[in-house]
């Protein structure tokens, strides 16, 4: 609540004023004071001999009132628009080296699913989308505020979905398709991958170059350790032919140099993850950026309140100049 117009309640100074007077008066005058019920509406301010209190106590409310009325007092809202007015999609590498196991006692993929979890849950007034990817991308949840719904299909995805390989230009284009049309006042990819780019018709700095044509920003995470990694392979036995669990030890094979270019290209940053805390305050320190970014202050809703002073004001005010001439003053006389 506040006043659109709060110098009009200096108004009420007088008023307040006027009451102070007639209290002295009458203390002056053994317990009675009389006015003129009509002196604020003629000009005049004499006090008539006999007559009550009863049209002052009117006349003063319906003054206060339309003063009140004058000063506009308003109830504020925030607008309704888009909340935030953030869509955030996020492109997770689910290729067969995301299975690697130096994010202990979890791997690479399991690790970045709880923590992407987590950063959906900061997002509570943004809308988020998911794309995984491996040798081709596809969307598995349209931007939404649905948070609940992208909780579940992250839970479900697995490595190796999408096929074996990183098609990180291909990953970018399918979120940036995904945020094209986006009414929202700021969007962003948060990329996750933790290889080079060897699949998908369409090279990384192509698809960044067109996110920046469309100001969406993009945030690289390099994830996985500097070392040699162990990583389980699935691979039929030739003894028995069933499936088996091999370990297949790989070296990091993360292009540094062309994830920091395509972040930069947009506006974004590049971060490198190499265990489970760094990559939870890498999407904490992307949350708190994007947040910083919007810090303008919230538009805000008067809603005009001022009708239902005035109309009391006004009928109060009605009915003291009736009563102050009719049957007040017959009382007084």
């Amino acid at each position: 609540m506040r006043f659109g117009s709060p110098l009009w309640l200096l108004l009420l100074i007088p008023i307040a004023a006027r009451w102070v007077i007639a209290l002295l008066d009458r203390r002056r005058r053994e317990g009675s004071f009389t006015f003129s019920s009509l002196g604020l509406i003629d000009g005049g301010g004499s006090w008539r001999s006999g007559t009550s209190w009863m049209p002052l106590l009117l006349e003063s409310i319906a003054l206060a009132l339309l003063v009140i009325a004058l000063a506009r007092p308003q109830e504020i809202h925030p607008m309704a628009q888009d909340r935030r007015g953030i869509d955030v999609v996020i492109a997770l590498d689910a290729s067969g080296s995301m299975a690697a196991e130096d994010f202990q006692p979890q791997n690479r993929f399991e690790v970045a699913k709880e923590m992407i979890g987590e950063f959906i849950d900061l997002r509570n007034d943004d809308r988020i989308g998911i794309v995984t990817f491996g040798q081709r991308a596809a969307t598995r949840v349209p931007v939404t505020f649905d948070r609940r719904v992208a909780r579940e299909v992250l839970a479900g995805v697995e490595v190796g979905e999408n096929g074996d390989g990183t098609a990180i230009g291909t990953a970018i284009a399918t979120a940036v398709n995904r945020l094209s049309r986006s009414p929202a006042r700021s969007r962003v990819i948060v990329l996750l991958t933790d290889g080079v780019n060897n699949s998908g018709s369409i090279e990384p700095p192509a698809a960044a170059e067109l996110a920046r044509e469309l100001g969406i920003r993009l945030y690289a995470i390099g994830v996985g350790s500097y070392g040699p990694v162990p990583v389980p392979i699935r691979m039929q036995s030739r003894i028995t032919g069933e499936i088996e669990i091999v370990y297949q030890t790989i070296r990091a094979d993360l292009d540094d140099a062309m994830l920091t270019s395509i972040a930069e290209r947009t506006g974004g940053e590049y971060f490198r993850a190499t265990d489970e805390q760094a990559l939870a305050d890498i999407l904490r320190t992307i949350d708190r950026l994007e947040k910083s970014r919007l810090a303008a202050p919230p538009e805000l809703l008067a809603e005009e309140l001022y009708r239902v002073p005035l109309i009391l004001g006004l009928s109060i005010l009605v009915i003291a100049l009736l009563t102050g001439e009719t049957i007040w003053m017959r009382l007084a006389a």
